[in-house]
C-alpha cells in the first residue's frame, strides 16, 4: 500500500507540473477587436452639416444629434495638427480635437460616433468644422474639444472601414459652405504638378515651416487646383514626383479658394507620362474640325496637328495667347489658343499636340483650347500659306469651310469704323459685304484705312454671327486701289502743307515715326508716344525715349524756358533718340503717298531742327524712298544742304529735296523717309530732334 500511495503522490505532482508548464507556454488571449458603441445614429453628416448656414455664426447644438463616419485623414503624417475628418455616405466634416497622436485612437478607417449635444458648428472661412464654442479675447471663437473631454462626445467603433475616394472633375467642386464634397476624400484623375512646380518639394522645411500652396492640372490644362501642405509634415522635403496620374485628398475651401489636402505622398500617384510627352500621330485640321457637333468635347488621345501661323503677334491684332494654324494651301485651319503667351511667329510651321485637348467655340469661333503651351514645337520657320483669291460672295457663301483660313479678297470699297482709323469694324464692300476687324490694341488701330482697295490678304474668323476678315499688317495685307486717299498723304491738291500744331490730336495722316529702320526695312514698329502723350507739350531737354510733342524752334531761342516752350502754339513733330533698341540707330520720319498716278515732278521742303544744346551727342540723317507695299531697299535722294545733321546746338535748318522722275506716275504705295540710319558720334545724351513746316509739291 505504501508503494502504491507513492505512486499516487508522484502521479499528481507529474499532472500539476504538466498542467503549470503547459499554462506557461500558452499564447496570451488577443484583445477582444473593437465593436461599434450602443448607440443610434440620428443624422447624417450632411444633416449635421445643414445646421450650420450663415458663414462664420457659432450654432450649438441643443437636441440629442448623434452621427457617425469614418475616419478618412487624421494627424499621422503631420499634415494635420489637432483635427481629424470623418465622413459618412452623404458627406464628411472636420473635427477640432486638442489632442495629438489622435491616429492611434482615430487610425484611418475606423468608424467614429459622435455625440453632437453641446458641441459646436461654425467654419473657417467657408470650410464647416465641428467643435466647441468659447469665448476668446472677447469675442465668439470655434475651439477645439478639451483632451479630457473627448471620450465624452466621441466613441470609437469598428477598424478598418473602406472609404471609397468620389471620383470627380474639378468643376463639380464649389466654394459653397455647403459643398457635398467638403471635407470628403476625393480622386482626380489625369493630373500632374505644373512644371513651375516640377522642381520643388512638397512644403517649406526651412525653420519658419511655412504652409506652401503648390498647383496640379489635368492634362486638358483647363482645371488647375492648388495642395496645400504644412511646413511640419513628415514629407514636406520630400520632392514632388514628376509624372501623372491619380490624386487622393481631401477637399477643402478657404474662402473662395479651392484647396486639396492630402495625407501623405502615397495620396500623390503621379507616375505616369506627363501631358504631352507621349507619342503623337499627326491628324488632319479638317478632321479634328469635323469632331466639334455643337458641344464641347475632346480631341482624341495621342494626337497631334501640324500647319502654318497665319496670324501676326508683333502687331497685337490677337489675344497673346492664341495663333491661327493652318494646315497648307487650299487646306484647313484652326484657332488655338494656348494656356499663355506665346513667341511664334507668322511664317512658323509647328507641331501641335492636341491629345485630349479640349474642342470648343468662343463666341461662334471653333478653337482647341488652352493647348499647354510647352505641347506646341517649331518645326520650321519663313514659311508661307498662299492665300485664297475670292470674292465676298465667295467668302460669305463658305464661312465655315474657309474660318481660321487665309484669303485675298478685293477690289472693294471700305467704309465706318472709328474715325477713318482701321481701330473697330470697318466695312468692306463689292457688291457683299464683309466686316473687317481690328481690335484697337492693334499697333495698327489708329492708321487711316484706304477708301478702296485692290485687294486686302487676312484670315477669316468671326464673333457670335458677325463674319470678319482680320489682317495683320496693313503694310502688308492692304493694296490701295489707284487714286484712293488710303493712309497715305492726302494729296488732292498740290501743296500738301503740315505744319504739326494739330499733333495733339495724334499723328496727321499718311505721316508715322518708327524705330528700327534699317537699309532694307521701314522699321520693326511704330515710335512709342513718350508717356504724356502728344497732347500734351514736351520740354526739348526731356530725355525719355518717344515720339513727343516738342514747342518749334521758330520763335523761341536755345535759352526759352519751360513757361515759353510750353505757351507756343507753334507745334513740332519731334523724336528723343536714347541707347534703346531701335532709336540708335533707327529712328526715321516716314510719308506714304498711296500712288501717284497723274503726278510727276515731286520735290519735298522742311524744317530740320534741333532744341536741346546741352547733350553731347550728334546725330546724322538722310532722307530716301521707297517703292512697294513693304519696301526692302530705299534710294538715297540729295538734300540741299547735304549734311543733315541734329546734336549739341540750337538750330532750324529748311532742308528742299527733288525726287525728279523717281516718284512719277507709280501706281504702288511710296515711303519717303529722313531716318538715321548711323549711328550717333560723341557722347552723353542723343539729340531732341524735330521737323516743321512740312510741304511736298507736284506737278
Amino acid at each position: 500500500m505504501k508503494k502504491v500511495n507513492i505512486g499516487l503522490s508522484s502521479l499528481l505532482m507529474l499532472l500539476t507540473t504538466a498542467f503549470i508548464l503547459n499554462s506557461c507556454n500558452k499564447k496570451f488571449d488577443e484583445p477582444p477587436a473593437p465593436t461599434d458603441p450602443a448607440l443610434t445614429v440620428t443624422h447624417t453628416i450632411k444633416q449635421l452639416k445643414a445646421m450650420h448656414t450663415v458663414t462664420g455664426a457659432y450654432d450649438v447644438i441643443n437636441s440629442d444629434v448623434i452621427v457617425a463616419g469614418v475616419v478618412v485623414a487624421n494627424d499621422k503624417s503631420g499634415n494635420l495638427y489637432k483635427e481629424i475628418y470623418i465622413q459618412d455616405e452623404t458627406g464628411g466634416i472636420n473635427v477640432q480635437l486638442d489632442a495629438t497622436g489622435l491616429y492611434n485612437s482615430y487610425p484611418v478607417g475606423r468608424k467614429v460616433y459622435i455625440k453632437c449635444k453641446g458641441l459646436c458648428l461654425s467654419d473657417y472661412n467657408k470650410l464647416p468644422q465641428l467643435g466647441v464654442k468659447a469665448t476668446v479675447a472677447g469675442s465668439p471663437s470655434l475651439e477645439a474639444i478639451a483632451s479630457n473631454l473627448i471620450d465624452q462626445y466621441l466613441f470609437g467603433g469598428t477598424l478598418n472601414n473602406p472609404v471609397t475616394p468620389k471620383v470627380v472633375t474639378l468643376s463639380q467642386l464649389t466654394t459653397n459652405m455647403s459643398d457635398d464634397y467638403l471635407g470628403t476624400l476625393i480622386q482626380l484623375n489625369n493630373y500632374e504638378f505644373i512644371t513651375s512646380d516640377t522642381s520643388k518639394t512638397f512644403s517649406d522645411t526651412s525653420s519658419y515651416k511655412s504652409s506652401v500652396n503648390l498647383t496640379v492640372k489635368n492634362c486638358q490644362a483647363s482645371s488647375s487646383v492648388i495642395i496645400r501642405t504644412s511646413g511640419y509634415a513628415n514629407f514636406a522635403g520630400v520632392n514632388v514626383p514628376n509624372g501623372n496620374g491619380t490624386l487622393y485628398a481631401i477637399y477643402t475651401i478657404y474662402g473662395t479658394t479651392k484647396q486639396l489636402i492630402i495625407r501623405d505622398t502615397s495620396d500623390v500617384n503621379f507616375t505616369g507620362i506627363r501631358c504631352g510627352q507621349g507619342a503623337t500621330t499627326v491628324m488632319n485640321i479638317s478632321d479634328l474640325r469635323a469632331l466639334y457637333t455643337g458641344t464641347t468635347t475632346m480631341a482624341p488621345d495621342g494626337k497631334r496637328i501640324s500647319g502654318i501661323v497665319i496670324s501676326d503677334r508683333t502687331t497685337s491684332n490677337l489675344n497673346a495667347q492664341n495663333i491661327v494654324l493652318q494646315q497648307g494651301n487650299g487646306l484647313s485651319g484652326i484657332l488655338v489658343r494656348f494656356d499663355a503667351a506665346h513667341s511664334f511667329n507668322l511664317g512658323d510651321s509647328i507641331d501641335v499636340n492636341v491629345s485630349q485637348q479640349e474642342l470648343s467655340e468662343f463666341n461662334g469661333l471653333l478653337q482647341v483650347n488652352l493647348v499647354p503651351l510647352n505641347y506646341a514645337t517649331v518645326k520650321a520657320s519663313g514659311k508661307s500659306i498662299t492665300p485664297r483669291v475670292v470674292t465676298l460672295a465667295d467668302v460669305n457663301n463658305n464661312f465655315e469651310a474657309w474660318e481660321s483660313t487665309l484669303v485675298q479678297t478685293g477690289p472693294a470699297a471700305l467704309s465706318g469704323g472709328t474715325s477713318g482709323t482701321y481701330s473697330g469694324s470697318v466695312t468692306m464692300n463689292d457688291g457683299s459685304s464683309l466686316v473687317l476687324y481690328t481690335t484697337s490694341t492693334a499697333t495698327f488701330s489708329s492708321q487711316t484705312y484706304p477708301s478702296a482697295v485692290t485687294s486686302v490678304t487676312g484670315y477669316l474668323t468671326q464673333y457670335t454671327t458677325t463674319k470678319e476678315l482680320v489682317i495683320r499688317n496693313p503694310l502688308s495685307d492692304v493694296v490701295a486701289a489707284s487714286g484712293g486717299s488710303g493712309s497715305g498723304l492726302p494729296l488732292a491738291t498740290s501743296p500738301y502743307t503740315q505744319n504739326f500744331d494739330g499733333i495733339t490730336a495724334g499723328l496727321p495722316t499718311g505721316i508715322f515715326v518708327k524705330i528700327g529702320a534699317t537699309a532694307s526695312s521701314l522699321g520693326t514698329g511704330d515710335m512709342p508716344v513718350y508717356s504724356s502723350g502728344l497732347g500734351t507739350g514736351t520740354l526739348w531737354n526731356q530725355t525719355s525715349a518717344g515720339l513727343k510733342n516738342f514747342a518749334s524752334a521758330t520763335g523761341l531761342i536755345a535759352t526759352s524756358d519751360a513757361t515759353a516752350q510750353g505757351a507756343s502754339t507753334n507745334r513740332a513733330l519731334g523724336v528723343r533718340q536714347t541707347s534703346s533698341t531701335g532709336y540708335d540707330p533707327g529712328a526715321s520720319y516716314v510719308f506714304r503717298i498711296d500712288n501717284t498716278i497723274g503726278k510727276t515732278n515731286f520735290q519735298m521742303s522742311f524744317l530740320l531742327q534741333s532744341l536741346d544744346n546741352s547733350i553731347g551727342r550728334t546725330t546724322t540723317w538722310a532722307v530716301e524712298y521707297g517703292i512697294g507695299t513693304s519696301p526692302t531697299s530705299f534710294t538715297s535722294v540729295t538734300t540741299s544742304p547735304a549734311s543733315l545733321t541734329t546734336g549739341p546746338f540750337f538750330s532750324s535748318t529748311a532742308v528742299t529735296v527733288n525726287f525728279g522722275t523717281a516718284l512719277n506716275n507709280q501706281s504702288q504705295p511710296i515711303w519717303i523717309r529722313i531716318v538715321a540710319l548711323s549711328a550717333t558720334t560723341g557722347s552723353g545724351s542723343r539729340a531732341s530732334t524735330a521737323i516743321d513746316d512740312l510741304s511736298i509739291t507736284w506737278n
